[in-house]
């Protein structure tokens, strides 16, 4: 597979450093851990299926945002969720390292242009719908 597939908007050297950076801050956790595992299993064509399995389900959740469907309604919760889970083809996830991942979606302008090249105003719109999924999450507990 081309890199430019693999890796999307970014080149592989990005990928390299935004990997060096993710063991910086997260190497020890069993989420690092795990996603390492994972990717080594996965191989370079298991990663792109992922990544453009991905890249469709964020299209599919911009046309929520484009078609003026909230955060909280009830197709981009179905989407949301899908997504969620979705992040175990690398970790287990957990709302509250979900809520961190939403913003970052927000926080970091590599993730928030990432999505705001899909559509603008998306970025905000994946951070309020996955605060929206933790919150029900939450309160099913």
């Amino acid at each position: 597979m081309e890199d430019q597939k693999l890796y999307g908007n970014f080149s592989q050297e990005e990928m390299e450093r935004y990997t060096e950076e993710a063991r910086q801050r997260w190497g020890q956790t069993e989420a690092f851990q795990q996603s390492q595992e994972r990717l080594k299993k996965m191989g370079k064509d298991g990663l792109g299926r992922v990544l453009e399995k991905s890249r469709k389900l964020t299209e599919e959740i911009a046309r929520c945002l484009r078609s003026g469907e909230k955060p909280t309604g009830d197709k981009t919760q179905q989407l949301i969720a899908k997504h969620y889970d979705g992040l175990r083809a690398f970790y287990e996830p957990n709302p509250q390292m979900y809520r961190g991942l939403a913003e970052m979606y927000v926080a970091d302008d590599r993730f928030k242009t990432n999505y705001e090249n899909v559509a603008k105003g998306l970025a905000q719109f994946m951070h309020d719908a996955m605060m929206a999924y933790c919150d029900a999450q939450e309160n099913k507990q």
